[in-house]
C-alpha cells in the first residue's frame, strides 16, 4: 500500500469517528481545517461514502447532515448444547467479514465471553443475539431469559442486596463456577470494547467509558435475565493482549494481579455516595488479597470518614503488606483524610520500633 493510500485511508477514518461525533453539528469546513484541506477535497471523501452506501444525506432545514446507514442482523438461539465459537463463526464472522483486524478480535473475545456466560451461568432456555453495524462501529445484544447475573452472584456470595453484585464483577476475579472458570471474562471484556454494559432487573453494571452514554440506551431492559451490550469502533485502536497487559505482570508472569475499582458502587445509584464507615471499607476490600496491585478510583466520591480510611490504608496494609492500594482521582478532602490516616500509620510504626 502506497503512502497516499495510508493517508487517505486515516483521513477517512477521522472523517467516519467525527460524523460520529459531532452529529448533527458536523463541520466539513472544521474538519479540512483540521486535516490541511480543502473542503473541495473533503467532499470528494464524503461523496465517495455516500456511493459506496456507507452514509446518506439528509436535510435538515438548510443545512445538510450525514447519517451512517446501518445493517442488521438478529436470531434467538436454544443454551443447551450451545457453543459461543459455533455461533461466532457461523452467525457473526460472516456478517462482519469487512471489520477492521483489531476491533474484530476485541468484538470477538468479549462476545463469546458474554454468551459463555449465558451458556453456562444463566440458567437460562433461551438466548437472543441482535448486531447492529456501519461504517463506524458494531453493537451485539445478547440477552437470556435465566436468572439474573447480579442475582447469581448475590445469592453465591450470600450478599445482602443484588447491588452489591456490580462491586464484585468491578474487581474481576469472581465466578460462580471456579473449578471452570477464571472469573476473568467480564472484567476484561467490559475493557477491550468501546462501550460495555450488563443489564438485570433494575440494576446495571457500566464498563468504565460507558457512563451517560446514549449508545448504551439502546440495549436498557428491565426484566427477568440478563442482557450484555458491546459496542466496538472500528478505528479502536488498543488490542486485546494490550489490555491484558495492563492488569499483568508480564513479561514476569501472566496473572491477573490488578485491577481498578471505583469506590462509588459501594452506594449504588447514589448521586452523592457517603462512604464513611468500616463495615463500608470491609466489604469493599473483599477478596482484596487475590490482588497485588489495586487502584481505587474515588471518581464521585466528595468524601470520606476517618473509620473507612483506616480500615483501608492503615488496617488492611498491616493485614496484607504484599498488596498495594493506589488511590487516584481523590477530592482534596478525600487526600487529605488518606494522608492523615498514612501519617498516623507511620507515627505509630516509628513508636513501636
Amino acid at each position: 500500500m502506497s503512502i497516499k493510500s495510508e493517508e487517505r485511508d486515516v483521513i477517512i477514518s477521522d472523517l467516519i469517528d467525527m460524523i460520529a461525533d459531532e452529529e448533527d453539528a458536523f463541520s466539513v469546513t472544521k474538519f479540512a481545517v483540521s486535516h490541511g484541506l480543502t473542503t473541495q477535497s473533503i467532499y470528494r471523501y464524503i461523496n465517495k461514502l455516500v456511493d459506496s452506501k456507507k452514509i446518506k444525506k439528509e436535510r435538515i432545514g438548510r443545512k445538510s447532515v450525514y447519517r451512517f446507514i446501518n445493517e442488521y442482523k438478529s436470531f434467538s438461539k436454544e443454551l443447551t448444547g450451545l457453543h459461543e465459537d459455533t455461533v461466532w463463526r457461523t452467525e457473526i464472522r460472516p456478517f462482519l467479514f469487512d471489520m477492521p483486524k483489531i476491533a474484530y478480535t476485541n468484538l470477538n473475545y468479549a462476545f463469546t465471553e458474554m454468551l459463555n456466560n449465558a451458556i453456562d451461568h444463566s440458567g437460562g432456555t433461551k438466548v437472543k443475539i441482535s448486531v447492529e453495524k456501519n461504517c463506524h462501529d458494531v453493537s451485539i445484544i445478547i440477552s437470556d431469559d435465566g436468572i439474573g447475573i447480579f442475582k447469581k452472584i448475590a445469592d453465591a456470595m450470600g450478599l445482602e442486596e443484588n447491588s452489591f453484585a456490580i462491586l464484585e464483577l468491578a474487581k474481576g476475579k469472581f465466578t460462580t463456577e471456579p473449578e471452570s472458570h477464571t472469573g476473568e471474562g467480564v472484567f476484561f471484556s467490559s475493557k477491550v470494547v468501546d462501550d460495555f454494559a450488563i443489564f438485570s432487573e433494575d440494576l446495571v453494571f457500566l464498563g468504565p467509558s460507558s457512563d451517560n452514554n446514549p449508545y448504551v440506551d439502546k440495549a436498557r431492559t428491565f426484566r427477568k435475565g440478563t442482557t450484555v451490550f458491546l459496542r466496538i469502533k472500528n478505528s479502536h485502536k488498543e488490542t486485546s493482549k494490550e489490555v491484558f497487559d495492563r492488569f499483568t505482570e508480564a513479561p514476569e508472569s501472566y496473572g491477573f494481579t490488578k485491577t481498578i475499582v471505583p469506590v462509588r458502587l459501594l452506594e449504588y445509584g447514589d448521586d452523592r455516595p457517603l462512604v464513611v464507615s468500616r463495615s463500608q471499607a470491609k466489604r469493599l476490600m473483599v477478596r482484596f488479597d487475590r490482588f497485588e496491585n489495586i487502584v481505587l478510583d474515588f471518581s464521585g466520591i466528595e468524601e470520606i470518614g476517618q473509620g473507612f480510611a483506616d480500615e483501608l490504608f492503615r488496617v488492611f496494609p498491616s493485614q496484607h503488606p504484599n498488596t498495594i492500594l493506589t488511590p487516584i482521582n481523590c477530592s482534596e478532602q478525600v487526600n487529605n483524610m488518606i494522608q492523615r490516616v498514612l501519617y498516623m500509620a507511620a507515627f505509630e510504626k516509628v513508636k513501636n520500633e
